[in-house]
């Protein structure tokens, strides 16, 4: 394809993914960019000297390290798909896959990363942001940044030979540059499943090239899901992420999960109104912030403290390792939790259209369910339990 065809593929991505998100007002949040001041500047500034240095690094690992390359995976990653534990981060994306033999390479062009699973990051998102501001005049902001991950990702992957690259989703500017690579054929490209993919634009129409060799996804359904839609016209190998074996049993009390979506500024309307209205005597809530959400858990506690509940939240590397309650209750807008949920024999309620729609192949009314009051969700689980 040629650049102005790859803008156009970009620009439907995003306009896809953005009138989903949008389908209502509660599903709309207006965000704010802080002011950024000399501190910003000079920690941009050190950023892309420490970016530049990882690039050489690399490249010297690359070169003069060649039988120490052989048989490595290499995993595109960020701060946002890791876990922190002991003030230190692991990877929480491909753990159940592999955990050894990784190169870990971040993408992310603001955020620089040490270590992940206590080894050595690059981080070569400081180099993209500069290469994208002094090069690639004519393209558009967006373009320079997609021709800037391509430049310095073929730089490096020219030199691979039948590695596994992981793209931990397919459809940011750094996945589509290694997708559109002009050294696409040297390296196997692999995504894994992070987040639902069933009815999740990006995923519903047929793509134009080859996404990946392979899928690593949560279930079944989704590699039928992927067949006729994304991969229709290429098709690609598929495998399943095992889910954590966990006895749990039953405990008396509604105990309830929410898990929050970064879309919205706090607790979602129809859960608040719930625990506005709610007189259950024996109810527990955990709540589990998305990744990006880490740093408001004071925002959220201020918020659940107008609440006369017991609540706590859950910093677990995997909640569904870590819940042993059969009869727990996954609450959420449209995290992908409730699919994990349902997979795993829980019950999940969606509390947003946006959910309704992308999970409208799991809604039975039984073990999946859409509500705008819960009080009233609740009472038809009770009666029919």
């Amino acid at each position: 394809m040629q650049i102005k065809e790859i803008e156009v593929y970009i620009n439907e991505l995003r306009y896809d993914e953005a009138c989903f998100k949008k389908q209502d007002q509660s599903s709309s949040v207006v965000s704010t960019v802080p002011a950024r001041g000399i501190i910003y500047t000079w920690r941009a500034a050190g950023y892309i000297i420490i970016s530049m240095l990882d690039y050489l690094l690399l490249l010297y690992f690359i070169h003069f390290k060649k039988k120490k390359l052989s048989g490595k995976r290499i995993v595109f990653t960020a701060k946002n798909f890791c876990t922190q534990s002991d003030g230190e981060l692991e990877d929480r994306i491909v753990r159940p896959l592999f955990t050894e033999e990784i190169i870990f390479i971040n993408q992310s062009k603001e955020i620089r990363l040490k270590r992940v699973n206590n080894q050595k990051v690059y981080n070569l998102g400081g180099l993209v942001k500069l290469i994208s501001h002094i090069s690639f005049r004519g393209h558009s902001s967006l373009m320079k940044t997609f021709l800037s991950y391509r430049s310095v990702n073929d730089s490096i992957i020219r030199n691979f030979r039948d590695n596994e690259l992981y793209m931990l989703w397919y459809y940011d500017l750094n996945s589509l540059a290694l997708i559109f690579s002009r050294y696409r054929d040297r390296v196997k490209l692999i995504e894994v499943q992070h987040g639902s993919i069933i009815n999740y634009p990006p995923y519903v129409k047929p793509a134009p090239v080859k996404i990946a060799e392979l899928f690593y996804v949560k279930n079944q359904s989704t590699v039928d899901y992927l067949k006729v839609h994304l991969c229709a016209n290429f098709p690609s190998e598929y495998r399943l992420i095992p889910y954590p074996h966990v006895e749990r049993k039953y405990v008396p009390g509604l105990h309830i999960f929410y898990a929050s979506t970064v879309e919205f500024n706090g607790l979602h309307p129809v859960f608040k109104d719930f625990l506005k209205r709610s007189t259950y005597r024996d109810m527990n809530v955990i709540i589990r912030l998305h990744p990006r959400e880490r740093e408001k858990e004071g925002f959220f506690a201020e918020e659940l403290s107008a609440f006369n509940i017991k609540y706590e939240f859950d910093h677990s590397k995997n909640w569904l390792e870590s819940n042993r309650i059969s009869n727990m209750i996954v609450i959420s807008p449209w995290s992908s939790s409730l699919e994990d949920a349902y997979d795993n024999g829980l019950i999940a309620i969606t509390i947003d259209t946006v959910g309704k729609e992308r999970y409208k192949h799991l809604l039975d009314g039984n073990r999946f369910f859409y509500s705008l009051d819960l009080i009233s969700t609740f009472n038809q689980i009770t009666n029919e339990g």
